[in-house]
């Protein structure tokens, strides 16, 4: 017998991660990546047809509290639609289909989706109409769960290999107190960012939050490079010291500066760059011909390994929209991969022939939950669309109070 799975494939084809190829990407299932996200909040969607294996109610209600798995965990608001333009499209299909990933008959691949784009078929969401859909049963194939499951790619998640992950690419029964792993909810708040909540205390009794540190000393730190870690939080590293971003998202959490090497075991001083790769699912940090390689906040065995040419002494480096790590130094930039020791053919390029206006000599970078893409300079930052591949107007703009706590908070 066939085990029952997604349609997405489980592994990317290198060229098919590459900047240059986000319309495939958005056009083809795909899988391991988080590339891709809605650039609105609301997100609707539409049924175009439904089995008769279950009542219209039945099915409304699998697909509802499937969505619901994910607006728990983010801002996300899911509304039903019947405008042809929705942003997920719902439809029962056999056999092949006319979108390039043909279903297979009862078992085997059960349904896939489409990640965020532009193209008419993005978020769009499959199921196979020869499988047995159920609903609160070991029996057949549950339609909750596996839409919510699809509906993760949809929102932009690829497949994970996290125990407790939602987002495997098998299907594994009927669970009816079934719920996302760590690893999912990690991953699409880094697309999305944490749920919103209201906070409406009593009129006799004032909210006494903890506020973040607004030492004035920290308002001109400067940042040899900034990460997210593979538990969501985010750290500045500068020079011997390590600092940790607020869970509001500015401010430096009490306790901190530490040593760099009370955090990350191992790790070098004055580093050259840093950044979380949410594909291989570690933090890398570089400095001169080397790099060191982290898993959580351990120093993996055979590391540091050397870098050459180009790669040595890098500025910035990031993990960008389209999956790729992107190292910046001086006026140019390139690809990187950690079994590339040298750029490959074609790299390095001048900065300006694919990020627009942006600066050189850029000193550290970030993607952060809104979706924009963050750089550092000095006493400035930059924000950077990562659309329209430019800097926002009005920058670069002075960092000590939008991230630094040292008045207002950086975007949500």
């Amino acid at each position: 017998m066939r085990q029952r799975r997604c349609g997405m494939r489980d592994v990317m084809r290198p060229s098919e991660r590459s900047g240059e190829l986000i319309a495939r990407a958005q056009n083809e299932p795909l899988a391991f990546s988080n590339s891709y996200k809605w650039d609105h909040n609301e997100i609707t969607y539409k049924f175009l047809d439904f089995t008769r294996q279950l009542s219209e109610p039945s099915q409304r209600r699998a697909i509802q509290n499937a969505l619901n798995k994910w607006a728990e965990v983010t801002p996300l608001v899911f509304r039903e639609s019947t405008s042809s333009n929705s942003d997920i499209l719902i439809a029962y299909r056999r056999n092949d289909h006319n979108d390039g990933n043909s279903f297979d008959g009862r078992g085997g691949t059960l349904a896939h989706a489409f990640f965020p784009g532009t193209a008419s078929i993005s978020g769009d969401t499959h199921f196979d109409e020869d499988e047995i859909w159920t609903e609160n049963t070991e029996k057949g194939t549950n339609l909750e769960i596996v839409s919510a499951h699809e509906f993760g790619h949809a929102l932009g998640l690829g497949h994970s290999n996290a125990m407790g992950a939602l987002m495997k690419p098998f299907y594994s029964g009927y669970d009816p107190n079934y719920k996302l792993g760590t690893d999912d909810i990690y991953r699409i708040q880094q697309l999305y960012g944490g749920p919103k909540r209201r906070i409406n205390p009593q009129p006799t009794q004032a909210p006494k939050p903890t506020i973040p540190s607004t030492n004035n000393k920290f308002c001109d730190l400067k940042f040899d490079g900034i990460s997210n870690a593979h538990d969501g939080s985010t750290y500045i590293f500068s020079k011997k010291e390590i600092y940790k971003l607020s869970g509001r998202g500015y401010g430096i959490e009490p306790g901190f500066p530490q040593p760099i090497k009370s955090v990350y075991k191992q790790a070098p001083n004055g580093i050259g760059a840093v950044l979380y790769s949410s594909y291989t699912r570690h933090t890398y940090i570089f400095k001169g011909n080397r790099f060191w390689r982290f898993t959580g906040y351990t120093k993996d065995s055979g590391y540091p390994k050397m870098l050459e040419g180009f790669y040595i002494d890098i500025q910035a480096a990031l993990e960008w929209r389209d999956g790729q790590i992107y190292v910046f130094k001086n006026d140019q930039y390139s690809v990187w991969r950690e079994d590339f020791t040298r750029p490959p053919s074609g790299y390095p390029r001048p900065i300006a022939s694919f990020w627009g206006n942006l600066i050189p000599n850029l000193e550290a970078a970030i993607r952060w939950r809104d979706g924009y893409t963050y750089f550092f300079k000095g006493k400035n930052y930059i924000k950077f669309n990562d659309s329209r591949r430019q800097m926002e107007a009005g920058y670069p703009k002075p960092k000590a109070a939008p991230w630094l706590g040292c008045e207002r908070p950086i975007p949500k």
